[in-house]
C-alpha cells in the first residue's frame, strides 16, 4: 500500500540528505532580496515535505489555503464568526481524526461489539499517516481560535504558507505561535553571524543527541521492551531509565536541529525543552518538558473546560481530559491515553500535596529545604519513568505487568547473572548503566549551567575544536542507515 502511494524516505534531519540540502536552502535565502525570501523558504519547504510523499504535499497546500480563507472570514464576518469558527474546527479535527484516528476508532468499535457478543467481520482501515499533522494541524487550530479571539488575520497568503510549512518545524514542531512567527515575516530579518554561529552550533547539539546517544539507547530500549520476561527487575529499570533519555535526546536533539536551522535563516521559534528530569514536581516538569505543547494543550483544552476556576472535582475532571487527550495526540492505541491519564493522576497527587503541605506549618517549611528539592527530584523522574512504559509498550497489559514487575524491589538484583552482561548485542548493551549516569550527571550540570552562557563566552578556537571532535564523533559512530525521529510518529 505505501509503495502504491509513492512512499519515500522523508529527508531526516540527521540524514545526509538534510546536510545537503539546508546549505543550498540557506545560500539560495541570503543571496536572494529580502523581500524574495519567504518565497525561497517556502519553496524550500514544499521540497523538503514533497520528498516523503508527493501527494501529500497536496494536503498541506488545501489546508493552508482552506485556513487562510477561514481567517479572513472569521475576521471579516460579524453574525456568522463563529459558524466559520466552528467549520474551521470541524475541517482541521475531521482531517486529524480521518488520518489518525479512523482505524483506532474502528477498532474500538468493534471491541464493544465483541463485549455485546454482536457478530461481525473483521475490518480495517488502511490510511497513511501524514508527517507532521498533528504538529501543523495544532498550528492551524491556534491561528483560527486567536482570529476568533480579536487577533489580526494574515493577510499575504504567502506568509501564512511559510508559516504552516517551514520546514525546521514542519515535521515535529515546535509548535509556533503565528503572533511571533509572522513579524518575522511581514518585517523580514538581517543575516547575523552570532545567530548563524548559535544555530550551526544547536545543530550539530542536536544530531550529536540523536547519533551518539538516542540511537545507542533505543538498542537497548528495544532489546529489552522486546522481551522484558528474560530481563530481570534491575534491567527492567534500566531500560526505562534509558527509554526516559532516549526520548528526550532524541526529540530535544531533533528541536535543536530545529530551532539552530531556523537561528542561521535568522527566524526565531519557541524553546521545547529546558532540563525536564531536574524538576521537582510532575507540573514543573511538563513546563519544562514538549513546552509549546503542553502550553497549547493548556490554552485549548484546560482553560476552556474550565481550568484551575472551578470546583475541586472539576479540576481534577480537567486536568484528566486534557491529558488524556495530550496521551492520544501521541499515538492512536489505549496505552497512549493511559499514559496521557497517568499524568493527570499525577498532576491531581501533586495539587492534594500543595494544598497538604500549605496547611502545615512544619510541612510547608521542609518543602523549602534543599533536601525536600532533592527528594522530590527524585521521586518526579521515577514517577514519570513509570508512566513511559505505558508509552513505550505494546498494550496496557504489557505495560501492567512490567510496571508490577519494576515495582517488586525484593527481586531488584536478579540471582544470577544480569542478562546484558552475557548477551551477544554490541558493546553499547554493557555499558548503559555507565552511559545512564553519564547523562544524570550532564542533565544535573546543565540544570546549573543554563544561565551562564558558558559556550557563548569561550573563544572561537575552543568552539571550533568543540564542533570538530562532535562532527568527528558522529562520523566514527553513525549507523549505517539513519533512524527516523521519534516523534516523526505523531
Amino acid at each position: 500500500m505505501a509503495g502504491y502511494f509513492g512512499y519515500n524516505r522523508p529527508v531526516l534531519f540527521n540524514s545526509l540528505q538534510y546536510i545537503i540540502f539546508l546549505p543550498i536552502v540557506l545560500a539560495a535565502y541570503w543571496l536572494m532580496p529580502a523581500r524574495l525570501r519567504p518565497a525561497v523558504l517556502l519553496v524550500g519547504s514544499y521540497i523538503f515535505y514533497a520528498s516523503w510523499n508527493p501527494i501529500y504535499l497536496l494536503l498541506i497546500i488545501g489546508m493552508t489555503f482552506a485556513n487562510w480563507v477561514f481567517g479572513l472570514l472569521i475576521a471579516s464576518a460579524h453574525a456568522t464568526r463563529k459558524f466559520w469558527l466552528v467549520m474551521a474546527l470541524v475541517f482541521n479535527i475531521g482531517l486529524l481524526g480521518y488520518f489518525k484516528y479512523s482505524n483506532f476508532f474502528l477498532q474500538l468499535g468493534l471491541r464493544v461489539l465483541d463485549a455485546l457478543s454482536v457478530p461481525h467481520a473483521a475490518m480495517v482501515i488502511h490510511v497513511i499517516l501524514p508527517l507532521g499533522i498533528s504538529f501543523f494541524t495544532f498550528e492551524f487550530l491556534h491561528y483560527v481560535i486567536e482570529v476568533y479571539k480579536g487577533q489580526d488575520p494574515v493577510k499575504s497568503f504567502l506568509h501564512f504558507a511559510v508559516f504552516a510549512g517551514f520546514f525546521p518545524t514542519q515535521i515535529a514542531g515546535p509548535i509556533k505561535r503565528y503572533q511571533d512567527f509572522m513579524p518575522q515575516m511581514e518585517e523580514g530579518v538581517r543575516f547575523d553571524r552570532d545567530r548563524f554561529d548559535a544555530g550551526f552550533v544547536l545543530v550539530l547539539h542536536g544530531l550529536a543527541k540523536k547519533i551518539l546517544l538516542a540511537d545507542n539507547l533505543a538498542y537497548f530500549v528495544n532489546l529489552v521492551y522486546g522481551h522484558p520476561a528474560a530481563f530481570s527487575t534491575l534491567e527492567l529499570w534500566l531500560a526505562t531509565y534509558a527509554f526516559a533519555f532516549q526520548v528526550y535526546c532524541d526529540f530535544s536533539g531533533y528541536t535543536d536541529i530545529a530551532i539552530g536551522s531556523s537561528l542561521m535563516l535568522g527566524i526565531t521559534v519557541p524553546p521545547n525543552f529546558n532540563v525536564p528530569y531536574m524538576a521537582n514536581n510532575i507540573r514543573e516538569l511538563w513546563h519544562r518538558q514538549h513546552i509549546s505543547l503542553s502550553i497549547w494543550f493548556r490554552d485549548y483544552v484546560y482553560f476552556p473546560l474550565g481550568g484551575s476556576r472551578c470546583s475541586t472535582p472539576l479540576i481534577y475532571r480537567n486536568l484528566l481530559i486534557t491529558t488524556a487527550l495530550a496521551g492520544l495526540w501521541h499515538g492512536a492505541a489505549l496505552h497512549f491515553v493511559a499514559w496521557g491519564a497517568f499524568q493527570g493522576v499525577s498532576l491531581i497527587i501533586h495539587r492534594i500535596w500543595m494544598n497538604t503541605y500549605n496547611k502545615v506549618a512544619w510541612l510547608g517549611s521542609f518543602v523549602k529545604t534543599r533536601l525536600w528539592h532533592v527528594i522530590a527530584i527524585f521521586i518526579t523522574f521515577h514517577a514519570f519513568c513509570l508512566s513511559y512504559v505505558f508509552f513505550r509498550a505494546e498494550s496496557n497489559r504489557a505495560a501492567l505487568a512490567m510496571i508490577f514487575r519494576m515495582l517488586n524491589l525484593a527481586e531488584l538484583w536478579p540471582r544470577g547473572h544480569l542478562a546484558i552482561l552475557t548477551s551477544k548485542a554490541p558493546i553499547i548493551v554493557p555499558l548503559i548503566p555507565f552511559v545512564l549516569a553519564g547523562l544524570f550527571i550532564a542533565h544535573v550540570i546543565s540544570e546549573f549551567a543554563r544561565d551562564t552562557n558558558f559556550f557563548g563566552r569561550a573563544p572561537r578556537w575552543a568552539k571550533a575544536f568543540y564542533c570538530t571532535f562532535l562532527i568527528f564523533m558522529m562520523l566514527a559512530l553513525m549507523p549505517d542507515e539513519a533512524n527516523r525521529f521519534l516523534y516523526f510518529q505523531f
